[in-house]
């Protein structure tokens, strides 16, 4: 699905009217987001109850600070590697995604990792939800 399909099918499911406007005004912000990536549809791993498996980092060296992350393998090969018998890889549309991380509130970052296994970025939570805030409170005709 590209990713103008996958913003509509987002607006479109909205629970109510007022959700629909909210993430049609962070539409370009989304879609500007997921141009950046190789694919517009990345593989999470699940359990097998629905939840994003969640993994935490430690820094090796002092302060030892941790993050929680979520993986977006850019395969299915790729997260098949990354499984366990806890864990299933399920396809996640990049737009998608990136809005229910804006709602995936112990985690911290989202690792994207491209099908290439050389190419992968982090998009920062606390940046995306800074993003969206500044878009949403901006009067609407600056927005």
């Amino acid at each position: 699905m590209d990713l103008l399909a996958q913003l509509d099918e987002l607006v479109a499911n909205a629970p109510d009217p007022a959700t629909g406007a909210a993430v049609q005004a962070i539409a370009p912000l989304l879609y500007e987001e997921a141009q950046r990536y190789g694919q517009t549809v990345y593989y999470i791993l699940q359990t097998r109850d629905g939840q994003w498996q969640v993994i935490t980092l430690e820094e090796q060296h002092p302060p030892h600070r941790q993050k929680n992350v979520i993986h977006a393998y850019g395969s299915r090969a790729m997260a098949e590697g990354a499984c366990d018998e806890q864990v299933i890889p399920v396809p996640m549309p990049i737009i998608p995604l990136l809005f229910q991380l804006l709602a995936a509130e112990p985690v911290d970052s989202l690792m994207i990792l491209e099908a290439d296994g050389e190419r992968g970025w982090e998009v920062g939570r606390e940046w995306l939800l800074a993003q969206v805030r500044s878009i949403l409170s901006a009067p609407p005709d600056m927005a």
